[in-house]
């Protein structure tokens, strides 16, 4: 398979799942660099993550205990794949001026988490084939971009609160167990794959509440 094809594949859906959410921005939007910034930071987050999971991988191939699989779904990938998403969003933009307003927290940690599903869908492109494209594109990137979007929610109020560390490990938990959800519906296969979309659904319905919150808070409204 070409890896140029491969790249484009999952490239172009994830920018234009970041020009998606970056448009409803209204007020200031964030300036290109910062985002390209963000973008990569989380798309070498998945590095890490994958140092994490690597040891456990044999509990995702092998048959194991719903309470095993709850574990790597919600601690290992879960909690693991978030707090590094979030760690790209805290490293690369939390302390820039750019980030002046609730808004713009929730852009970088979509863009973050876009970055992280693009080099994720690279990987199971290039594993498994182009026929999981479009499945990937519009589950798991948008999965991603909403569970690192609502952390961003939560990193927009640290920024401007009063209470920055509880807002960020609230954000964090939230966006963690959402993720778990996720990714335990589909390990354990106790429901329906169809029950992973409709989580998504529900995570991107919390998402735009977060964005209109953003939004009526915003300095620049």
């Amino acid at each position: 398979m070409n890896f140029v094809v491969v790249v484009l594949a999952s490239l172009i859906p994830g920018l234009l799942w970041v020009r998606y959410f970056y448009l409803q921005d209204r007020f200031e939007p964030e300036p290109f660099f910062l985002l390209v910034r963000v973008f990569l930071a989380g798309a070498a987050s998945v590095v890490f993550a994958a140092l994490l999971e690597y040891p456990f991988s044999s509990f995702l191939t092998q048959e194991h205990s719903l309470t095993t699989k709850a574990i790597m779904s919600f601690l290992v990938i879960g909690l693991g794949e978030e707090f590094f998403k979030a760690a790209a969003v805290y490293f690369a933009a939390f302390k820039s001026y750019e980030l002046n307003e609730p808004m713009d927290g929730i852009i970088y940690g979509i863009t973050a988490g876009i970055g992280f599903s693009v080099v994720e869908n690279i990987l199971y492109t290039a594993a498994f084939g182009l026929s999981i494209v479009p499945f990937r594109a519009f589950t798991a990137s948008l999965a991603h971009a909403c569970f690192s979007g609502i952390f961003g929610a939560f990193c927009g109020r640290a920024k401007f609160g009063q209470e920055p560390h509880t807002d960020l490990i609230k954000g964090l938990l939230i966006a963690a167990f959402m993720h778990g959800l996720y990714d335990f519906i589909l390990i354990s296969q106790i429901l329906s794959p169809l029950a992973a979309v409709i989580m998504v659904i529900l995570s991107y319905l919390l998402l735009r509440y977060y964005i209109v919150q953003a939004l009526i808070k915003s300095p620049f409204n």
